[in-house]
């Protein structure tokens, strides 16, 4: 592959070097979902092979090498043309999410009842996945500090997609105005990747990169939404409203999902969330020439002389991009994307 003086890719098909990478990209959007990878190469010991379910490591080695790959899955996808092979993956999560992933009936005989959603996991991978190799590790797979249970819990289907349906369950309330969420996400180790948990941080905390337009921006674009005001919630003893502020910027609401057991829940649930959202009125778009390993929910600091700009944000979603020419970042930054959220919707 291309080098140059900051930069080095290696690429790895089923463990053989790629020498002709055209380019490669590596996007990831967080909130539970698959990284995905692609890359075009033209390499004639790949031509007339099926790629399909290959593993795919990729190595960005900006600065020096790299001991772990930036991205680690499988090939879902391949097309191959006079420009060469055009290649689509996935983090090594496929095996337990989509059509093709081995799935999970349960039902009365055969339940989770009792488990939290991170043990259910655990016991899948490890029990039914791994029985000839490690196809996906739960080395760096933690609890959550808020558990989600199982119980009660009756479908059948690819087990990450059960548990990354209910893990919007286990916010994190302890603090009303540092509510935290939790996601799955994936480390990439030098032999192999883990699923793993993630807990959103404080945005009071210390950050673990800063940025301003003379170090590290390159562009950046912003888009701003008035937080919710009030939110309602449902109850088995009845709907609850709670209000928050007096709204300066105009009355907008959020109506939160499912039904709690009481109104007391549910007032809990809709304080927490909308207190949650007073920190994400800000959507940005940051392309940057550093920090190109940092990941998701990642704290960052804006230094810039926008008075409305500056400050520390969370990394909602990243995107690598790689040409023979240039290597790309790309932030985003501040809101968690609510379409992919269980927890709540817009009004």
């Amino acid at each position: 592959m291309n080098q140059n003086t900051y930069c080095s890719p290696e690429l790895y098909i089923a463990g053989k070097p790629v020498q002709f990478c055209k380019s490669a990209s590596i996007t990831c959007s967080g909130n539970s979902q698959l990284e995905t990878f692609s890359a075009q190469i033209n390499e004639p010991q790949f031509e007339d092979k099926n790629l399909f379910n290959q593993e795919v490591e990729f190595y960005l080695n900006y600065g020096s090498k790299d001991s772990v790959p930036l991205f680690r899955g499988f090939i879902k996808s391949f097309r191959a043309n006079e420009m060469g092979i055009n290649i689509s993956a996935k983090d090594p999560r496929t095996v337990i999410t989509g059509e093709q992933a081995l799935p999970v009936i349960i039902n009365e005989n055969n339940n989770y009842d009792g488990s939290t959603i991170v043990q259910f996991l655990s016991s899948f991978i490890n029990n039914d996945l791994n029985t000839d190799k490690t196809h996906l590790s739960t080395e760096a797979l933690k609890e959550m500090d808020k558990p989600v249970y199982m119980t009660g819990v009756r479908q059948g289907g690819p087990p990450y997609t059960i548990a990354s349906g209910l893990i919007d369950k286990g916010l994190d309330d302890d603090d009303l105005f540092n509510t935290a969420y939790y996601t799955f996400g994936i480390y990439h180790g030098s032999q192999n990747s883990s699923l793993t948990v993630q807990k959103s941080r404080s945005l009071d905390g210390i950050p673990d990169y800063t940025f301003s337009y003379s170090n590290g921006i390159k562009n950046l674009t912003y888009s701003e939404e008035p937080p919710p005001t009030f939110a309602i919630a449902k109850s088995k003893e009845g709907d609850i409203r709670f209000d928050y502020g007096n709204a300066p910027k105009g009355k907008v609401g959020i109506k939160v999902n499912g039904t709690f057991e009481s109104k007391g829940d549910a007032m809990e649930a809709a304080k927490s969330i909308v207190l949650f959202e007073q920190d994400n009125i800000k959507n940005i778009k940051m392309t940057v020439n550093k920090g190109h390993y940092l990941d998701i929910g990642n704290i960052i600091r804006l230094n810039v002389p926008e008075d409305n700009l500056s400050g520390q944000y969370r990394i909602t979603s990243k995107t690598v991009s790689y040409t023979r020419s240039s290597i790309d970042c790309v932030f985003s930054l501040g809101r968690r994307p609510l379409t992919l959220s269980n927890a709540f919707s817009r009004m």
